[in-house]
């Protein structure tokens, strides 16, 4: 797929606050994207590569990525730098820089969703003494070939300033309305999130095994279950009127909320934000 379709739609999404236009982008998407991308295409608006629990993080400062502009354009630092001041939002400066670049390149690669994706993959997993120069070229490589839309959403992910206001239930709508017709089955996407804390693979199995494929997901060693998140209220009262008459209540007390899984001798803990603490 085109990366310019993501960035189109990833372009709507931001000029829109209702969750129904939302949704809607996101349905049209799932459509025409492929099953073996849906994954990466989820992970991507969640702005990340991988779930929470494998540690995946793309780990890139700004001054790098301004480097890699300059490098793409051909336009100093300290005008990046400028039209960075005046933007807030590095991303959109890239777009604006990268209108006034001139042509230097004879063959462009196309920008693809999957040679965006393992190109960001490829820089997550760099480390070691020259990895921040191969950051840069990786980056440089893709700007060298997208336009200015698709290289302000290259460096959004990034940098992770994807701000799309997209909440996880409005995924999980999307690809309820999108593979079965309607969003009425979000409670089964919902359910299979919550053992496998992996939207991406929850994506996949909707779109290649339909309904009856989510609702076989299990709780499974090793990879994290979403714990239950408390709803702050003002009194007592009103929990009262949010509960009902019948309901037990504890004290919060302080510690480290974690998950332990244990199998065959080998031990992982997990936090409540699913990162492996092990």
């Amino acid at each position: 797929m085109e990366f310019a379709v993501l960035a189109d739609a990833f372009k709507k999404m931001e000029d829109t606050t209702k969750r129904l236009e939302l949704t809607q982008i996101l349905v049209d998407l799932f459509k025409v994207t492929s099953p073996e991308l849906i994954p990466k295409i989820v992970y991507l608006i969640q702005g990340k590569l991988r779930p929470d629990y494998e540690g995946v993080e793309l780990g890139v400062a700004e001054k790098l990525a301004i480097k890699a502009i300059s490098k793409s354009s051909a336009i100093p630092i300290k005008k990046i730098e400028e039209e960075y001041r005046k933007s807030g939002d590095l991303g959109h400066a890239a777009s604006i820089i990268l209108e006034q670049k001139a042509q230097t390149t004879f063959v462009v690669e196309d920008i693809t969703v999957e040679r965006v994706y393992e190109t960001l993959f490829k820089i997550a997993k760099l480390e070691g003494a020259r990895s921040q120069d191969m950051k840069m070229k990786y980056i440089s490589s893709l700007l060298n070939d997208a336009n200015p839309l698709e290289a302000r959403f290259i460096l959004k992910i990034l940098l992770g300033t994807l701000r799309l206001g997209i909440a996880e239930n409005t995924v999980m709508d999307a690809l309820a309305t999108a593979y079965t017709g309607t969003k009425e089955n979000r409670e089964s996407l919902e359910k299979a999130y919550n053992v496998s804390s992996d939207l991406g693979m929850v994506a996949k199995v909707i779109a290649k095994e339909g309904l009856q494929g989510v609702k076989a997901f299990q709780i499974t060693v090793f990879k994290p279950v979403r714990p239950m998140l408390a709803d702050r209220v003002k009194s007592e009262k009103e929990s009262i009127e949010k509960m009902g008459d019948k309901f037990a209540a504890e004290y919060k007390l302080d510690g480290e909320r974690a998950q332990l899984h244990m199998k065959n001798g080998e031990v992982k803990l997990f936090s409540r934000s699913l990162e492996d603490i092990t």
